[in-house]
Protein backbone atom coordinates (compact mmCIF):
# COMPACT_ATOMS: atom_id res chain seq x y z
CA UNK A 1 0.00 0.00 0.00
CA UNK A 2 2.83 2.39 0.91
CA UNK A 3 4.65 1.69 -2.37
CA UNK A 4 1.60 2.39 -4.53
CA UNK A 5 0.86 5.59 -2.60
CA UNK A 6 4.49 6.65 -3.09
CA UNK A 7 4.30 5.86 -6.82
CA UNK A 8 1.08 7.85 -7.26
CA UNK A 9 2.50 10.75 -5.28
CA UNK A 10 5.69 10.74 -7.38
CA UNK A 11 3.71 10.75 -10.62
CA UNK A 12 1.52 13.64 -9.43
CA UNK A 13 4.61 15.62 -8.41
CA UNK A 14 6.24 14.95 -11.80
CA UNK A 15 3.03 15.95 -13.62
CA UNK A 16 2.92 19.21 -11.64
CA UNK A 17 6.59 19.88 -12.48
CA UNK A 18 5.90 19.22 -16.17
CA UNK A 19 2.94 21.62 -16.19
CA UNK A 20 5.12 24.34 -14.62
CA UNK A 21 7.92 23.59 -17.10
CA UNK A 22 5.63 24.14 -20.11
CA UNK A 23 6.72 27.80 -20.19
CA UNK A 24 10.39 26.77 -20.44
CA UNK A 25 10.63 24.62 -23.56
CA UNK A 26 14.25 23.64 -23.06
CA UNK A 27 13.63 22.36 -19.52
CA UNK A 28 10.41 20.62 -20.64
CA UNK A 29 12.25 18.83 -23.46
CA UNK A 30 14.92 17.80 -20.92
CA UNK A 31 12.31 16.30 -18.56
CA UNK A 32 10.48 14.46 -21.34
CA UNK A 33 13.64 13.04 -22.91
CA UNK A 34 15.62 12.08 -19.81
CA UNK A 35 12.91 11.07 -17.33
CA UNK A 36 9.47 10.52 -18.87
CA UNK A 37 10.56 8.50 -21.91
CA UNK A 38 12.26 5.98 -19.63
CA UNK A 39 9.21 5.25 -17.48
CA UNK A 40 8.29 1.60 -18.18
CA UNK A 41 4.54 2.05 -17.63
CA UNK A 42 2.61 3.28 -20.71
CA UNK A 43 -0.33 4.68 -18.76
CA UNK A 44 1.96 6.85 -16.63
CA UNK A 45 4.11 7.89 -19.58
CA UNK A 46 1.09 8.92 -21.67
CA UNK A 47 -0.44 10.87 -18.77
CA UNK A 48 2.78 12.86 -18.43
CA UNK A 49 3.00 13.53 -22.18
CA UNK A 50 -0.58 14.81 -22.03
CA UNK A 51 0.32 17.00 -19.05
CA UNK A 52 3.06 18.51 -21.24
CA UNK A 53 0.46 19.49 -23.86
CA UNK A 54 0.64 16.60 -26.33
CA UNK A 55 -2.73 15.50 -27.73
CA UNK A 56 -2.89 11.69 -27.75
CA UNK A 57 -5.95 9.71 -28.86
CA UNK A 58 -7.67 6.70 -27.32
CA UNK A 59 -5.78 3.35 -27.25
CA UNK A 60 -2.54 4.84 -28.59
CA UNK A 61 0.86 3.93 -27.19
CA UNK A 62 4.13 5.83 -27.30
CA UNK A 63 6.79 3.30 -26.41
CA UNK A 64 9.84 3.93 -24.24
CA UNK A 65 12.82 5.98 -25.46
CA UNK A 66 10.82 8.16 -27.88
CA UNK A 67 12.33 11.65 -28.23
CA UNK A 68 9.78 14.47 -28.01
CA UNK A 69 10.39 18.05 -29.11
CA UNK A 70 7.70 20.71 -28.44
CA UNK A 71 4.92 18.41 -27.22
CA UNK A 72 2.28 21.16 -27.55
CA UNK A 73 2.76 20.91 -31.33
CA UNK A 74 2.10 17.15 -31.55
CA UNK A 75 -1.25 15.51 -32.17
CA UNK A 76 -1.63 11.72 -32.35
CA UNK A 77 -4.93 10.03 -33.24
CA UNK A 78 -6.60 6.89 -31.89
CA UNK A 79 -5.12 3.37 -32.00
CA UNK A 80 -1.57 4.43 -32.91
CA UNK A 81 1.70 2.73 -32.04
CA UNK A 82 4.84 4.87 -31.90
CA UNK A 83 7.89 2.60 -31.71
CA UNK A 84 11.03 2.95 -29.62
CA UNK A 85 13.58 5.66 -30.47
CA UNK A 86 11.21 7.54 -32.80
CA UNK A 87 11.55 11.35 -32.85
CA UNK A 88 8.29 13.29 -32.52
CA UNK A 89 8.93 16.93 -33.44
CA UNK A 90 6.18 19.53 -33.01
CA UNK A 91 8.39 22.62 -33.44
CA UNK A 92 6.82 23.69 -36.74
CA UNK A 93 4.24 25.85 -34.98
CA UNK A 94 4.09 28.13 -31.97
CA UNK A 95 2.07 27.35 -28.85
CA UNK A 96 -1.65 27.52 -29.61
CA UNK A 97 -1.32 27.49 -33.42
CA UNK A 98 -2.21 23.83 -33.89
CA UNK A 99 -0.08 20.77 -34.49
CA UNK A 100 3.30 20.89 -36.22
CA UNK A 101 3.14 17.09 -36.39
CA UNK A 102 -0.24 15.52 -36.95
CA UNK A 103 -0.57 11.73 -36.92
CA UNK A 104 -3.96 10.24 -37.85
CA UNK A 105 -5.72 7.13 -36.54
CA UNK A 106 -4.38 3.55 -36.76
CA UNK A 107 -0.84 4.63 -37.60
CA UNK A 108 2.14 2.40 -36.85
CA UNK A 109 5.51 4.19 -36.76
CA UNK A 110 8.41 1.74 -36.52
CA UNK A 111 11.45 2.14 -34.29
CA UNK A 112 14.20 4.67 -35.11
CA UNK A 113 12.08 6.81 -37.44
CA UNK A 114 13.19 10.43 -37.43
CA UNK A 115 12.25 13.75 -39.02
CA UNK A 116 14.85 15.74 -40.88
CA UNK A 117 15.62 18.88 -42.79
CA UNK A 118 17.84 21.96 -42.71
CA UNK A 119 18.33 24.93 -44.99
CA UNK A 120 21.78 24.09 -46.40
CA UNK A 121 22.49 27.70 -47.52
CA UNK A 122 21.51 29.22 -44.18
CA UNK A 123 24.37 31.00 -42.41
CA UNK A 124 23.28 29.52 -39.07
CA UNK A 125 22.23 26.10 -40.48
CA UNK A 126 18.63 26.84 -39.54
CA UNK A 127 16.40 23.78 -39.20
CA UNK A 128 13.46 23.54 -41.54
CA UNK A 129 10.58 22.46 -39.32
CA UNK A 130 7.39 22.66 -41.37
CA UNK A 131 4.06 21.03 -40.58
CA UNK A 132 4.18 17.29 -41.19
CA UNK A 133 1.04 15.16 -41.61
CA UNK A 134 0.73 11.38 -41.40
CA UNK A 135 -2.82 10.39 -42.35
CA UNK A 136 -4.95 7.44 -41.15
CA UNK A 137 -3.88 3.78 -41.55
CA UNK A 138 -0.27 4.58 -42.46
CA UNK A 139 2.53 2.15 -41.69
CA UNK A 140 5.99 3.69 -41.46
CA UNK A 141 8.39 0.81 -40.92
CA UNK A 142 11.73 0.89 -39.08
CA UNK A 143 14.67 3.25 -39.60
CA UNK A 144 12.94 5.75 -41.86
CA UNK A 145 13.59 9.47 -42.27
CA UNK A 146 10.60 11.66 -43.09
CA UNK A 147 11.60 15.18 -44.12
CA UNK A 148 9.68 18.10 -42.63
CA UNK A 149 6.69 19.59 -44.39
CA UNK A 150 5.47 16.41 -46.07
CA UNK A 151 2.21 14.50 -46.07
CA UNK A 152 2.14 10.71 -45.96
CA UNK A 153 -1.26 9.91 -47.47
CA UNK A 154 -3.96 7.69 -46.03
CA UNK A 155 -3.18 3.97 -46.08
CA UNK A 156 0.38 4.43 -47.36
CA UNK A 157 3.31 2.18 -46.41
CA UNK A 158 6.92 3.40 -46.15
CA UNK A 159 9.41 0.53 -46.44
CA UNK A 160 12.27 0.06 -43.98
CA UNK A 161 15.29 2.40 -44.11
CA UNK A 162 13.63 4.79 -46.56
CA UNK A 163 14.22 8.51 -46.98
CA UNK A 164 10.93 10.25 -47.76
CA UNK A 165 11.66 13.58 -49.46
CA UNK A 166 8.29 14.23 -51.11
CA UNK A 167 4.62 13.62 -50.34
CA UNK A 168 3.48 9.99 -50.41
CA UNK A 169 0.24 9.35 -52.29
CA UNK A 170 -2.61 7.57 -50.47
CA UNK A 171 -2.68 3.76 -50.59
CA UNK A 172 0.76 3.41 -52.13
CA UNK A 173 3.89 1.63 -50.95
CA UNK A 174 7.18 3.49 -51.26
CA UNK A 175 10.76 2.60 -50.44
CA UNK A 176 14.40 3.42 -51.00
CA UNK A 177 16.72 6.42 -50.77
CA UNK A 178 15.06 8.56 -51.89
CA UNK A 179 11.71 6.78 -51.50
CA UNK A 180 10.06 5.82 -54.79
CA UNK A 181 6.72 4.27 -55.67
CA UNK A 182 6.77 0.46 -55.38
CA UNK A 183 3.13 -0.57 -55.75
CA UNK A 184 -0.42 0.19 -54.68
CA UNK A 185 -1.83 -1.00 -51.36
CA UNK A 186 -5.29 -2.52 -50.97
CA UNK A 187 -7.93 0.10 -50.10
CA UNK A 188 -10.28 -2.15 -48.12
CA UNK A 189 -8.39 -1.73 -44.83
CA UNK A 190 -10.49 -2.55 -41.78
CA UNK A 191 -8.30 -2.78 -38.70
CA UNK A 192 -7.58 -1.04 -35.43
CA UNK A 193 -4.14 -1.14 -33.91
CA UNK A 194 -3.80 -1.79 -30.21
CA UNK A 195 -0.63 -2.16 -28.20
CA UNK A 196 -0.82 -1.35 -24.52
CA UNK A 197 1.58 -3.75 -22.87
CA UNK A 198 2.01 -3.17 -19.16
CA UNK A 199 5.78 -2.71 -19.27
CA UNK A 200 6.77 -1.00 -22.53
Amino acid sequence: MKRSALAVGSMLALAALIRRACSNELFLDYLLNTVVNKIPFPTTRLALYRAAGMRIGHNSNIMMHVRVMSPHGIEIGDNCIIGEFVWLDGRAVRVGEGPGLKIGNNVNVGANTIPGGHLPDSADFFGLPEKTVVEDNVWITMNCTILYGLTVGEGAVVSAASLVNKDVAPYTMVGGVPARYLKDRARDLDYKLYNRERWI
